[in-house]
């Protein structure tokens, strides 16, 4: 902040008033030390000029908030706590659960729990340190069909690729493999249900992960899809989304 202006620093390294562009992108998190502040900067911006707004990032990027924002959607089974104590004791009734932490991304620290895992009091140890929060999540079996990621953007379904994980993992980053697919009636009418409500919640730009009819998941930073779309279909549909945002923002 510069004289109760946020600026920042172009290509050539000069310092230029971010108030001054039509429209603004964030494109991931960046450093975890400067996300607070950062985004109180960018807080103090017109937030109608965000494709997701500063308060989507902050509390629309997690795994929480899908399932208490979308009381309505169809979901796996969730419990989310800091105390593996809590956690431990949902896995011995028994189950398949996924569990991992809350916020994180390329299918880092995600474990597959039983009710018979002698390790599964340490994995939940290790998700919950420094009372961290974790999430157990009730793992479906996405069968030959595999999971879906559909791209959304303002409102817009841009389209679907399908994801064969290669182990507990969707994550394309763990070694999932992509393919091209299309969204079932089901499927379709569980992600229309969630655009319908993205936008008052500040998100236009997104991916929603799929397992049948069942959302697991919406992704607003790092949502990728684009490039990965392109490779399995040799379909760039980049200007589709471009021209739904630019509808959606009127220029």
């Amino acid at each position: 902040m510069d004289s109760r202006s946020v600026v920042a620093q172009d290509l050539t390294g000069s310092a230029v008033a971010v108030a001054d562009f039509d429209l603004y992108f964030v494109l991931g998190f960046g450093s975890q030390a400067t996300f607070l502040d950062r985004m109180q900067l960018l807080r103090s911006l017109d937030q109608e000029r965000f494709v997701n707004t500063v308060d989507a990032l902050v509390y629309q990027h997690g795994k929480v908030s899908l399932f208490l924002a979308s009381r309505e959607i169809p979901q796996p089974e969730t419990h989310v706590s800091n105390d593996p104590d809590t956690l431990a004791a949902i896995v011995a009734r028994g189950g398949d659960w996924i569990a991992k932490p809350t916020a994180a991304s390329f299918g880092r620290d995600v474990f597959r729990l039983r009710q018979g895992d002698t390790n599964r009091r340490a994995i939940l140890e290790h998700l919950t340190r420094d009372n961290r929060y974790a999430l157990l999540q009730a793992y479906i079996d996405p069968g030959d069909e595999g999971e879906k990621r559909a791209l959304v953007a303002a409102g817009k379904i841009i389209g679907t690729y399908g994801k064969r994980p290669l182990d507990h993992r969707g994550n394309l980053g763990a070694g999932a493999e992509a393919f091209h697919a299309t969204l079932s009636r089901d499927e379709a009418s569980t992600v229309t249900r969630l655009v319908d409500g993205l936008d008052d919640l500040g998100v236009r730009f997104a991916t929603i992960d799929l397992v049948g009819s069942r959302a697991l998941e919406i992704n607003v930073a790092n949502p990728g899809w684009l490039g990965t779309y392109e490779q399995v279909t040799g379909v760039d549909l980049a200007s589709r989304a471009v021209d739904a945002l630019s509808r959606r923002f009127g220029s």
